[in-house]
């Protein structure tokens, strides 16, 4: 939907002039009016592209019009509409013909002259006229065959060019020359005292070819007594177009030329064109969201535009960027932050490049934040050098600083390393709010400010959102839908599932409510299996999803113990007695905590980096000791995801004798032993994957000599392909 957009057309009513065109016309036109009293003047309106020229053009018009009381006739002409230089030439002397010849009727008139005497000397007027304009087309560009047109549409009459070779009678029998034919056109005008003003609007839209065509023409028709000519047109435009077709070297020199005087559109005031942006865009919040911008958002708005709006410089860039701002925030209004919107638009507006370079960082930090790619530090570097040269400047407070894009950009700083001005650290405070507020820095919504949708590896906020309802009211769905998204891939070829872990980050769980945190994790304690089946693929320089999974629930706990001790201590025991992803509780998660607690390996963390105290871990290891020691979990062991996580965690929860117990129970089989020899491999990746079987991995639950010898026995048996398989993976290991 696009809601009230500017068509970016001229004014033309005074009421909506905000910039004082109307002022500088009405002190400009009783001097452009003297001028065209006289010999004759070239006035040049100069001023850039979307600066108002043509909306001064139509107030000084009305201005002019007051004045054909005092016989002071205004003419335009767009040079850029009209199809060749005899249509051009006569659209500019097609109106003085025919003012001339209405005067002097009706000076006839007055004088009791017949009709039929008025009729002849008009044209007279209009046949010299014609052959002038005539001679001077050809003269500009060689025709194969003329228009013939006073004004276009309006055909010279056969009888005018006789009546103008009659009062030409003068020249005897030569053909009148162009200079003479002139000096006859003047002296009509001079004795019947008739002025004009000739407007040439939009000279800078001209080929360079026709700007010449132009030129030429002002330089050879346009010094008639009483007769001013306005050009408006962009200096640096016209001047280069002149160069062009000129060939010449400087083409302003020649301009010089030709214009006796200029009047240079002047700058705006100071902050008008902010001001006009700002208040402007603070009508379109308040129509799409029905309440207009306060507090601390309104601030951000007016910081926004105060800096941003520094690079303004003509009426049409506020035009353009709230164009811009119209047509695209009622689709985006509920996924972007206003004030980012706003200042994203000023940059697109007026600093193009960074405007590109930014969608550039931005969707490249969206996929490292979530994990999804990488980036080398020559790419780094390269990001980081078109910044510095987008934005030179040293200073604190400059618009143009890398410094200035630091406030709403996060991760990027001033460093003489063009590899770190990039991608930097950004505290977790700054990333969740920027989250949080749809800001233009958010990985999850940096995307609805370029491109109208969602990045293709973030789900929209709808869908997360009806995640954390769940987890509040409905942990059956909560559930189903986490089994759902361990399933389903992104582009890059991470699950969904892991993605929703990335959301739940510090600054998100530091937010939510402890029903919400509760629902969360007894969803992970028994969902977390259901992962880990999906997701045994190894991929290099990526946590694995299980790794990732514990310290999302270290962090939910954190929350919960924070925010309420009692479900703190309700949750974690019901995880321990009741969660059904014990391979995951087992392998990772406790045998995590007890890692932490330094009651297994050797690197324990600080105690107050502890989910548990050491009293309560206790408690909840004893818990999972009674329902590991049960036949029916012992049953399902063989059926798990990853059985060599689980007994390594079931080794240092319970001790060497149950699991040891177990596994000499269930190797006692070949197939058996082949089998747990094989889920005790890890991997590894050079120039492709690799699983090996470690010394230690095989020594944790037998004894090493015993294994390969039963290994040697068994290649030529029915086993054969899988044992080779092992006993390489064991060479593998060894080197």
């Amino acid at each position: 939907m696009a809601i009230g957009l500017d068509s970016d057309r001229a004014l033309e009513d005074e009421t909506e002039d905000q910039f004082g065109f109307v002022g500088m016309a009405k002190r400009l036109a009783p001097s452009i009016i003297e001028a065209s009293k006289g010999d004759g003047m070239v006035v040049g309106l100069e001023g850039r592209w979307g600066s108002g020229k043509t909306s001064l053009l139509n107030f000084l018009r009305e201005e002019l019009a007051a004045a054909e009381s005092e016989d002071i006739h205004t003419i335009t002409v767009a040079p850029w509409l009209n199809g060749d230089s005899t249509t051009l030439v006569m659209s500019l002397l097609g109106p003085i013909a025919d003012v001339l010849e209405k005067k002097e009727a009706k000076q006839s008139e007055a004088k009791g002259i017949l009709g039929t005497f008025n009729r002849k000397k008009a044209s007279e007027i209009g046949g010299l006229i014609s052959l002038y304009g005539q001679k001077t087309a050809r003269t500009l560009v060689p025709l194969a065959s003329l228009a013939g047109f006073f004004v276009p549409g309006a055909q010279v009459a056969a009888g005018a060019l006789r009546a103008g070779g009659e009062a030409l009678g003068q020249f005897s029998s030569r053909e009148a020359t162009p200079s003479e034919l002139k000096r006859a056109i003047a002296e009509k005008i001079e004795a019947l005292r008739v002025g004009f003003v000739v407007i040439l609007d939009d000279l800078d839209r001209l080929e360079p070819e026709q700007a010449v065509e132009v030129v030429r023409l002002v330089r050879s028709v346009a010094d008639f007594p009483r007769v001013a000519y306005l050009m408006c047109y962009d200096r640096e435009v016209l001047a280069q177009a002149l160069k062009e077709g000129l060939k010449v070297q400087d083409g302003d020199l020649f301009l010089q030329k030709i214009v006796q005087l200029t009047f240079a559109i002047p700058l705006p005031e100071p902050f008008d064109l902010r001001t006009q942006f700002r208040k402007e865009a603070e009508a379109i919040f308040a129509e799409i969201t029905g309440a207009a911008p306060d507090g601390e958002l309104l601030e951000d708005l007016a910081s926004a535009v105060d800096r941003e709006g520094m690079g303004l410089s003509t009426p049409r860039e506020v035009k353009l960027a709230l164009n811009g701002i119209r047509f695209v925030y009622p689709s985006v209004a509920d996924d972007v932050y206003f004030p980012d919107f706003c200042r994203l638009h000023l940059i697109k507006t007026t600093n193009f490049k960074l405007y590109k370079w930014l969608e550039e960082y931005l969707s490249v930090r969206s996929i490292l934040v979530t994990g999804d790619g990488s980036i080398t530090n020559d790419s780094k570097a390269t990001l980081g050098i078109s910044l510095k040269e987008l934005l030179p400047s040293e200073e604190v407070g400059a618009s143009r600083s890398i410094w200035a894009l630091r406030q709403f950009i996060p991760g990027v700083r001033t460093n003489e390393d063009a590899s770190k001005r990039v991608f930097s650290e950004v505290s977790l405070r700054e990333a969740g709010d920027a989250i949080e507020l749809k800001r233009l820095g958010s990985p999850l919504h940096y995307r609805y400010y370029f491109a109208l949708t969602g990045p293709k590896t973030v789900m929209p906020d709808d869908d997360f959102n009806q995640l954390l309802e769940f987890a509040r009211s409905d942990l059956p769905s909560l559930k189903a839908r986490l089994e759902h998204f361990s399933r389903s891939l992104r582009q890059s070829g991470r699950t969904w599932f892991e993605h929703i872990l990335d959301r739940l980050d510090d600054a998100l769980v530091s937010k939510l409510d402890k029903e919400t945190v509760a629902g969360i994790v007894l969803a992970m304690s028994d969902t977390m299996d259901s992962v880990i089946a999906t997701d045994s693929k190894p991929r290099a320089f990526a946590f694995r999803v299980t790794s990732t999974a514990v310290r999302v629930a270290e962090r939910l706990l954190v929350r919960l113990r924070a925010v309420d001790h009692e479900s703190f201590e309700k949750v974690s025991k019901e995880v321990a007695e009741k969660g059904t992803a014990l391979n995951w509780l087992v392998g990772n998660f406790f045998r995590d905590q007890m890692w932490d607690h330094g009651k297994v390996g050797d690197r324990p963390s600080q105690p107050g980096r502890w989910v548990f105290t050491d009293d309560f871990l206790n408690v909840l290891l004893e818990i999972m000791r009674t329902r590991l020691s049960s036949t029916e979990v012992q049953e399902k062991i063989a059926e798990m995801p990853d059985v060599s996580t689980f007994l390594f965690g079931w080794r240092d929860i319970s001790g060497e004798a149950e699991a040891q117990e177990w596994v000499a129970s269930n190797s006692a089989t070949d197939a058996g032993f082949l089998s747990i020899l094989n889920h005790l491999r890890s991997w590894a990746m050079s120039d492709s994957v690799y699983y090996p079987l470690h010394k230690s991995s095989i020594e944790a639950f037998f004894d090493l000599e015993s294994t390969v010898a039963r290994l040697a026995a068994l290649r030529g048996g029915a086993h054969g392909e899988l044992v080779r398989e092992l006993e390489t993976a064991m060479e593998q290991a060894r080197h």
